[in-house]
């Protein structure tokens, strides 16, 4: 029987409830330590157990995760720190100095182009252009009170300044370029807010549009993009130097940092052959040809044979220099050189050179005669005289005064196909004449070698029909006759000037073609064409000249067409001694015929060259 206590009743009046919940914690500690007691001598009395680890808790989880995240970012900071200062150290000191390092090009100025006098042709002059640097103007309303305070100054509507006028934008636009000095004084009076002036290269034309296709013109860059502007580019446009300095982080030049002055290399000045009196005389000639004889246009070349140099290069249709827009897309074919570009049919003017072959072989004389029938047969082909007419009993100066393709013919067959084309091919036919001008062509000459020659190319090719060729190829080729029968390469500069002195280009001598006895032959055999009844109204007084006259029917898909002809002749004078070598070629003029056409344009021509330069009468 157990015995019991009376239990003590416990006074709670006066004592807080945190006394209360105390006195319970107490309780039940002492009763878990006991249980614990309990526990533990069972344990005692029933032997040693394996004790099991603790669990974490959630909390300690995250906690234990939370820093071995931090450590970890610690660890990759630190990596990062050492490999910035340590092992990249060389890397990041370059970034800094590219950061600070900036290169201000100066651009160099470009060569002139002048001719053979000294006369400026083209040149390069600096004029103040008008930017705006959009950041600067700060707000739209700044822009739109800024073009409205040029548009008067600089004569430019506002809404096309203000289209300029981004304020986002941090990069200068030019608002007009090449504006008078009185104009650039009025803007830098206004001191408007992002707006400045800069130095801008132009280039002008001094003498007009005077040889335009020869001289050609430059891009927005000052890069050369047609005529001698772009095949002497890299001689024209130089070097450009640099100052090599150290700018802030806005973009600034940090004006007592490192600055290293590299000077450019100016451009060098052409000196042409061309003279400017000569080719505005070509010019003007040529001109009024075309209008008097009605044709779509024409061209001019006059060379001077012993030197190959290029006095003037006239051509219709031509373009401005001095427009705004230089380049009309709608008119591309107007801005070739198309005294090398463009090959035609020569017409008759190509029978002194067979002639001139057959004569040089030994095989015929200037007095051999043959029966000109007026009508030929070869290879199933019947070849015609330009006007149906027989001349009887000829002699080979007769075919060149009648210009007779049955002669011509016959003169072709004594020579033979090989020697035929061996002859054009010393005369430059089928080649480049070497005339530094954009896109020139070698003309186009098809041979017995090729797989559809035929014998009436053969015939054909011996008066000008079949074979084509440029304006200077056929120039240089006549020009043999005045060379004592060498050829001579023609050239459109002399010198060259640069910053290191000047380079004189000599006249370059290709090969020899006939003998000097064929040429003064060719030479007195063409003074007889010129003395003919039919061309005395057009005869200079008291000089001798060399011609032959030629006209060549249009070739198209379906044939020849007979209406629409390109009338040319081809002249060495004075015939002594020639001093100048000219092509005058007419296209499509209204009386078809090169005697017609350019005989007329020759004698005006010849009496202006033999005027200027003072050349004394024949004897």
């Amino acid at each position: 029987m157990l015995e019991t206590r009376p239990r003590r009743r416990t006074q709670t009046r006066g004592i807080g409830t945190r006394h209360v919940a105390n006195l319970a914690t107490e309780h039940s500690r002492s009763t878990v330590h006991a249980a614990l007691n309990h526990k533990n001598s069972s344990q005692k009395r029933a032997g040693p157990k394996r004790v099991s680890a603790p669990r974490l808790q959630p909390g300690q989880v995250r906690l234990a995760l939370i820093c071995a995240l931090f450590g970890g970012c610690g660890l990759v900071l630190m990596w990062r720190l050492f490999t910035f200062q340590v092992l990249d150290t060389a890397h990041y000191q370059q970034l800094a100095v590219n950061e600070r390092h900036a290169e201000i090009p100066i651009p160099p100025t470009r060569g002139s182009l002048l001719d053979t006098n000294g006369a400026p042709l083209a040149v390069s002059v600096r004029y103040d252009s008008v930017y705006v640097l959009g950041s600067l103007l700060g707000s739209a309303a700044n822009a739109d009170r800024v073009a409205n305070a040029l548009s008067p100054v600089l004569e430019v509507a506002v809404d096309q300044l203000r289209a300029e006028m981004d304020p986002n934008n941090g990069h200068p636009v030019v608002l007009k370029s090449g504006v008078p000095s009185a104009v650039a004084d009025q803007v830098q009076q206004l001191a408007l807010p992002g707006v400045y002036l800069g130095a801008e290269p132009v280039r002008q034309y001094p003498e007009g549009s005077l040889a335009a296709q020869v001289l050609g013109f430059v891009g927005k860059d000052f890069s050369g993009l047609a005529g001698l502007e772009l095949s002497y580019d890299g001689e024209l446009a130089g070097t450009p130097g640099v100052i090599d300095t150290q700018k802030d982080t806005a973009g600034q030049e940090i004006t007592p940092g490192r600055r290293l002055l590299t000077p450019p290399t100016q451009g060098s000045d052409l000196v042409l052959t061309l003279d400017r009196y000569v080719q505005r005389v070509a010019e003007r000639l040529l001109n009024q040809a075309v209008l008097d004889n009605k044709a779509s246009g024409g061209l001019i070349v006059i060379m001077e044979p012993r030197t190959g140099n290029i006095l003037a290069a006239a051509n219709n249709p031509t373009f401005s220099l001095t427009a705004d827009q230089i380049y009309d897309p709608q008119q591309a074919d107007r801005y070739k050189a198309k005294i090398v570009t463009d090959q035609y049919e020569p017409g008759s003017t190509l029978k002194p050179l067979t002639m001139s072959a057959t004569i040089d072989q030994g095989i015929v004389t200037p007095n051999t005669t043959m029966n000109d029938t007026g009508v030929v047969s070869v290879g199933g082909a019947t070849i015609h005289n330009w006007n149906g007419v027989g001349n009887g009993t000829s002699t080979m100066t007769d075919i060149l005064i009648h210009s007779s393709n049955v002669g011509m013919t016959w003169v072709s067959g004594k020579l033979g196909a090989d020697l035929e084309y061996e002859y054009f091919k010393r005369f430059g036919l089928g080649q480049l004449t070497g005339l530094r001008l954009p896109g020139e062509v070698s003309g186009t000459v098809r041979t017995n070698k090729d797989a559809d020659w035929t014998r009436v190319d053969q015939a054909t090719n011996s008066f000008g029909q079949g074979i084509a060729v440029t304006p200077v190829q056929l120039l240089q080729a006549i020009s043999v006759f005045a060379n004592d029968g060498q050829l001579v390469r023609p050239r459109l500069v002399r010198a060259i000037r640069g910053p290191d002195g000047t380079q004189d280009l000599p006249p370059e001598v290709v090969r020899q073609v006939v003998s000097p006895q064929t040429a003064h032959s060719l030479l007195q055999m063409m003074v007889a064409v010129d003395e003919q009844p039919d061309l005395i109204p057009d005869r200079v007084p008291g000089y001798r000249i060399s011609l032959k006259t030629g006209t060549a029917d249009t070739p198209t898909n379906v044939g020849y067409n007979t209406a629409l002809t390109i009338g040319s002749l081809v002249a060495l004078f004075p015939a002594d001694a020639p001093r100048f070598a000219v092509l005058i070629r007419l296209d499509g003029p209204q009386k078809l015929y090169g005697g017609l056409v350019a005989a007329p344009v020759l004698k005006d021509l010849a009496q202006e060259l033999l005027a200027y330069y003072r050349v004394p009468p024949s004897n």
